[in-house]
């Protein structure tokens, strides 16, 4: 059984703020995609309006940054913030921000864009609390799913024992029960919930779907 988390990837303040509000309807965790426009090539929302507006649910904060140190001073201190995942390609010191994130009792999450393999973090996955898989580029939601990915989750339930897996990026209504049966724990979804004509009701369809 793999827990859907609504994902807000956005750079507009209002639409963030209706988002947020919808998702914290149906979910005690929601994934809120932070991009710096170097990582990617876009940009979104940051760190003071997640601050801005307090949310009934836990936030899972996606960093997809080149300096995520910048980023967790100060989201460590906000309190409805219960996860940060730093990107594991990046040119910085992954180790320091791991421990600088669990040292204020925050959880430490790494994620992995689709390209790279299992095995390239595999001295990082024993000190985290969570391995995210990018299914698409990082940047833009609404790409189409790789179907590898499912592999990497197999990969990754194989070598670590016990280590959350999430996939993030293109989850749909056809991926959803083939992520859960190998495994995964979380499944981060965006279009297909917020381009649905009832968020509500395609909310409740994945779920079903994914137990």
């Amino acid at each position: 059984m793999a827990k859907i988390i609504p994902t807000i990837l956005t750079n507009n303040e209002d639409e963030y703020h209706d988002r947020l509000r919808k998702a914290e309807h149906v979910s005690d965790l929601i994934q809120i995609d932070v991009i710096d426009g170097k990582f990617a090539n876009n940009t979104t929302i940051g760190v003071d309006t997640i601050r801005k507006y307090l949310s009934s649910s836990n936030l899972e904060i996606q960093l997809m940054v080149v300096y995520p140190q910048n980023y967790i001073d100060e989201l460590v201190k906000i309190e409805h913030v219960s996860r940060i995942i730093v990107p594991f390609e990046i040119d910085a010191d992954i180790n320091e921000a791991i421990y600088h994130i669990k040292n204020h009792t925050k959880q430490a999450g790494l994620s992995l864009n689709p390209k790279t393999p299992i095995a390239a973090a595999l001295h990082f996955l024993d000190d985290i609390d969570l391995l995210l898989l990018l299914a698409v580029e990082p940047g833009f939601s609404g790409q189409a799913f790789q179907e590898h990915v499912i592999d990497k989750v197999k990969d990754a339930k194989r070598l670590v024992t016990g280590l959350a897996v999430e996939v993030d990026g293109g989850i749909n209504f056809d991926n959803t029960p083939k992520l859960a049966a190998v495994g995964a724990d979380f499944l981060a979804a965006n279009s297909v919930l917020y381009k649905a004509d009832d968020f509500y009701l395609a909310y409740e369809k994945l779920a079903k779907l994914a137990g």
